[in-house]
């Protein structure tokens, strides 16, 4: 996404270069209107910006870097079906890889797998010489799970650079999937046919026979290989050893299987896995929920470096309430592709519900980098700087949002609510009636604990229980249990709240009236 709006930049100046003749005072005049609407958008004035580009866009239509412009905004509010459509727009009338590539990443983003497979046939029909489009139309056909079109794609491609191992290895893990053992093994054999030198598609082939429990089958590749390198160890190994796979019995047997077959394509698994995954969501079962973070573990086992895996045990992990496991998975994702949107917000939302605010800070921070457009971001950032009682930032930064959201009403109206909770927080009045559910995490949420509680004593001890790095709630329990005549006990939330990072300018205050 950041190379797309590098490039965005780069099309706009030469778009402003490429006119012919002099410059008219009306076209002069569009050129501030569009610099204008940029200025807006890179100020984060997401909803301002639309405005402008689309009062543009009705004067030129078939202008595609206002139709661009138009199409990342929207998708940078969410709204990624106007995304699509502005960008399909901007692409048809001046073709070129920036805008493919922007489109294909919206088309991935809104699960349209299949009309990215068709944009992506386009392209190879402009330029058939190009081996990444006929990866990337595999791509999207293997997650819209038409296997049989991937493989045609693969097997046009081997047609044009002759046989090739990476194209038999995902052809091969592709009919694994179909259960098409025959056409898995041809893929396999072909392949050592074409190069019987290299020893490494020997060991593919042989591992292949002995997850299939063809133990004879292995044993006779193994010989061979050991027959050209009698060195060599893993064949040693494998001869030594003829047990086959253990059987698996449970009700999700075959899945579980499928799951741990490393030879098999990642996008077909968790094609399987996603709608368990959404059904969890959706019904919050515990049970169910169990079942499916036995299936992301073993993807995630097999494919320890791959982002999707850690992002979908994360989902569950989320989807079951489980926030601190959560937060690992997602950051074990960041840390294997940061450019993915959605993962950087479950990480800022579970970080929250968790209550590690400190984290939450640093990563809503490292996010606004990367996504400067993002109000969920904004939100997020502010409910950091709440949770340790720096109001000023939080209010600063939910300003920004709401710049973002000026047109949404439902987000306006949450909006609201969250800054009547924070203001009431500030000033110790928390008898306003507050529809709780509109708060980020709810009436359960941190937020939400916090102004349920008001001052009662045993309602912030039971919160405190988890309170992280909330220096807030642990300065709210030092008040109430010095309301209470604890001074002690005030003074141990009050430490630990500055411990937290508060920034509360009447802490200090706080602990020197309790003694310590």
């Amino acid at each position: 996404m950041r190379n797309v709006l590098l490039l965005c930049t780069v099309l706009f100046a030469a778009s402003l270069g490429a006119q012919t003749g002099p410059l008219t005072e009306g076209g002069l005049k569009k050129q501030t209107r569009f610099i204008e609407a940029k200025q807006e958008a890179l100020l984060g004035k997401t909803t301002e910006a639309i405005g402008l580009f689309t009062t543009l866009a009705e004067e030129e239509p078939e202008n595609d870097a206002i139709q661009f412009e138009l199409g990342r905004l929207h998708f940078a509010a969410g709204a990624t079906p106007e995304a699509i459509d502005h960008l399909r727009k901007a692409y048809a009338t001046r073709p070129n890889e920036v805008y493919a590539a922007f489109l294909a990443e919206l088309y991935e983003a809104s699960g349209r797998h299949r009309e990215g497979a068709e944009l992506f046939t386009e392209l190879i029909r402009m330029n058939p010489g190009n081996e990444d489009y006929y990866l990337e139309k595999a791509a999207f056909l293997v997650r819209a799970q038409d296997l049989k079109g991937a493989v045609a794609t693969y097997n046009e491609l081997e047609k044009r650079i002759g046989t090739n191992a990476e194209l038999s290895r995902r052809k091969h893990a592709l009919y694994l999937g179909q259960g098409d053992q025959k056409r898995a093994e041809k893929e396999l054999l072909d392949l050592v046919a074409a190069r019987p030198e290299v020893l490494e598609y020997q060991h593919l082939l042989a591992g292949y026979y002995a997850s299939q429990g063809e133990t004879d089958k292995a044993r006779k590749v193994y010989q061979n290989i050991l027959a050209a390198q009698p060195a060599d160890v893993r064949a040693q190994l494998a001869l030594q050893d003829a047990a086959g796979p253990a059987t698996v019995t449970d009700s999700d047997g075959q899945l579980l299987e499928l799951l741990g077959r490393s030879d098999i394509d990642i996008d077909l698994k968790i094609g399987k896995l996603l709608p368990l995954v959404q059904e969890v969501a959706r019904t919050q079962d515990a049970g169910l929920g169990q079942r499916a973070m036995g299936l992301a573990t073993e993807l995630r086992r097999v494919h320890p470096d791959e982002a999707k895996a850690a992002a979908l045990q994360g989902d569950l992990y989320f989807h079951t309430g489980q926030y601190t496991a959560a937060a690992e998975a997602y950051r074990a994702t960041l840390a294997l592709d940061d450019t993915v949107y959605p993962v950087w917000e479950q990480l800022l939302a579970a970080l929250y519900l968790d209550n590690q605010i400190t984290a939450l800070r640093k990563y809503a921070e490292e996010a606004l980098d990367i996504y400067p457009n993002r109000p969920a971001i904004y939100v997020h950032y502010a409910l950091g700087e709440v949770l340790r009682a720096d109001f000023a930032a939080a209010d600063a930064l939910l300003r920004q949002a709401q710049l973002m959201v000026s047109g949404q009403p439902e987000a306006n109206a949450a909006l609201a609510t969250l800054q009547e909770a924070i203001a009431g927080l500030e000033a110790g009045d928390t008898s306003a009636k507050l529809n709780l559910a509109q708060l980020p995490g709810g009436s359960d949420g941190p937020l939400g604990k916090l102004w349920a509680a008001g001052d009662r004593l045993s309602a912030l001890s039971a919160a405190a229980a988890s309170a992280g790095t909330n220096a807030l709630l642990l300065e709210k329990l030092g008040d109430a249990q010095a309301a209470a005549g604890d001074k002690a006990a005030a003074a141990r939330s009050y430490a630990s709240a500055r411990a937290a990072g508060s920034k509360s300018g009447n802490l200090s205050q706080k602990l020197s009236r309790v003694g310590s």
